[in-house]
């Protein structure tokens, strides 16, 4: 019988799988890279797309909302909850809200200014200064909250965790 050094036996025999999967590559490896690329992906998407929807304010007369702003948080809150259960991983969740964060530092450098954060001088309207902050610093909180959520959400997920067991 032919062997493998790294695989094992090369004959499948029962209860094992055969050491070269025709299907191609497989299992945690390849998983965990997955999860990585979708977190960074998902960091990039909520950062870009949220920055294009800060914007947006809601006019009532005299009343300027920045409603946008608050849009923007729950568009990243979601899209970092929804990596972190995606991969069943917190980790990926804190992943995905750092590129997120990281994206928009960036993009708030910008010749171009995208974000009004009150620092540029003297013009710009006090709403788009607040849509700015509030996306800006509220990214890290929406963050946070993005890796409670999958935390709390996967905590009876894991192997031999602390899920109630009946009697």
């Amino acid at each position: 019988m032919p062997y493998d050094v790294d695989a094992g036996p090369s004959v499948p025999r029962k209860g094992r799988r055969p050491a070269f999967n025709p299907a191609g590559p497989s299992g945690p490896a390849l998983a965990r890279w997955r999860a990585v690329a979708g977190a960074l992906l998902g960091g990039i998407l909520a950062a870009l797309l949220g920055t294009a929807l800060h914007a947006q304010v809601l006019r009532i007369g005299e009343l300027a909302l920045p409603v946008g702003a608050a849009a923007a948080l729950v568009l990243a809150g979601s899209v970092i909850t929804w990596c972190g259960l995606w991969a069943r991983s917190i980790l990926i969740a804190a992943l995905s809200g750092g590129t997120a964060y990281v994206v928009v530092a960036l993009v708030s450098l910008s010749t171009e200014t995208l974000i009004l954060t009150g620092i540029e001088g003297p013009g710009p309207e006090p709403t788009a200064v607040l849509a700015g902050n509030i996306w800006m610093f509220g990214l890290a909180v929406a963050t946070i909250a993005g890796i409670a959520v999958c935390g709390a959400a996967l905590r009876g997920h894991r192997s031999g965790g602390s899920a109630p067991t009946g009697s």
